[in-house]
């Protein structure tokens, strides 16, 4: 209601022209810092949280600066804004830190009083990701994200303290999650082997053991397609095989670059993809290809899953010098497929 009375206010005074004004130049953040942000009741801090993927969310919150808690529901359209908003690695910083502190890491001193050193670190010439670096009282943490859009954003931080990890782990949308191990580190590629078997999608298969270590066998991907499903037990083992369909010549490719698992109600499986085609001139073999992944999952609890696959294409050409020059091939709506199964 205060941020209500004081536009109406400032309209009256300054009129549409000069509220315009102050909009695009972005001069009215200054006047205006809780517009479109949910924050403490009592400090109007932003390192608010509420625990996403409960019966909670959005219900109970806490102030992970003063400790405040309290109870409200927020507008959906204003509580999806803040969930998607883009996160500063500054902020990401911060915040981290309060979680974690709020979880049990109360060796972790308050982050909103240490004067932080470092910064963005990525290296030179990497493009479509961004690292960033901050040192304090012994405390090292490393930011990692793609530069994608904000809603996909998946910062992968890591917490140093003393010389020691103290947490490893992603923020997506607002939620932490714990990074144990990652399945992109067993993630198999083939370009020929699923020519004529797997259409473009994706796909769950349920088998009684690791498929990778059946590889090389008689009739493997055909194997493979024949467990795929969509409903699984918990004595399966689940892998998810994502694949770009077939095609007339090779020079597409297929790469995974990032995954979340997210403990929401399903549980998400969240991949970013990079789906690369020949551009004009590059050579390419004269083959059938079917350029797929398979990523081993392993024994999944009960419940129900939802597989995510959010794509960025590009175009592969050469320049003089031959060096690769990936074109990003852009669409008016972010390409995302989905699949859904579930584990009885």
């Amino acid at each position: 209601m205060r941020h209500t009375m004081f536009t109406l206010t400032l309209l009256a005074v300054i009129g549409m022209a000069g509220l315009s004004f102050l909009i695009t130049s972005g001069i009215l953040d200054d006047f205006l810092p809780g517009i479109g942000e949910i924050t403490c009741p009592n400090d109007g801090s932003l390192y608010v949280w509420t625990p996403i993927g409960t019966r909670s969310e959005n219900f109970n919150w806490r102030c992970l600066g003063c400790g405040h808690t309290w109870i409200e529901t927020y507008p959906e359209d204003v509580y999806i804004e803040w969930r998607k908003a883009f996160l500063e690695p500054a902020f990401v910083r911060d915040y981290t830190i309060l979680y974690l502190r709020s979880i049990g890491y109360e060796v972790l001193p308050d982050p909103l009083k240490l004067d932080w050193t470092g910064g963005r670190e990525t290296p030179e010439n990497l493009v479509g990701s961004e690292t960033y670096v901050y040192r304090a009282m012994g405390i090292i943490i490393t930011i990692r994200y793609p530069v994608v859009l904000a809603e996909n954003t998946i910062y992968s931080i890591r917490v140093e303290y003393s010389g020691q990890t103290l947490w490893e782990g992603r923020l997506h949308q607002r939620q932490f999650t714990v990074d144990t191990s990652t399945p992109l580190d067993m993630a198999t590629y083939d370009y020929y082997g699923g020519v004529g078997l797997f259409v473009r999608g994706i796909y769950v298969i349920a088998t009684d053991k690791d498929p990778l270590v059946l590889i090389g066998t008689e009739d493997y991907w055909q194997m493979l397609k024949d467990h795929t499903t969509q409903r699984a037990s918990t004595g399966d083992f689940v892998s998810i095989l994502i694949s770009r369909g077939d095609f007339a010549t090779g020079g597409y490719q297929i790469q995974l670059k990032s995954f979340a698992w997210l403990e929401s109600d399903p549980v998400v499986f969240s991949f970013a993809a990079n789906f690369t085609n020949p551009g004009e001139g590059v050579a390419v073999t004269e083959a059938f290809t079917n350029p797929l992944v398979l990523v081993p999952m392993g024994n999944l609890d009960a419940g129900k899953y939802v597989v995510e696959v959010h794509v960025e294409s590009f175009t592969l050409t050469y320049d003089a010098f031959g060096k690769p020059v990936y074109t990003p091939i852009e669409t008016l709506i972010e390409e995302v497929w989905k699949f859904e199964f579930e584990i009885q």
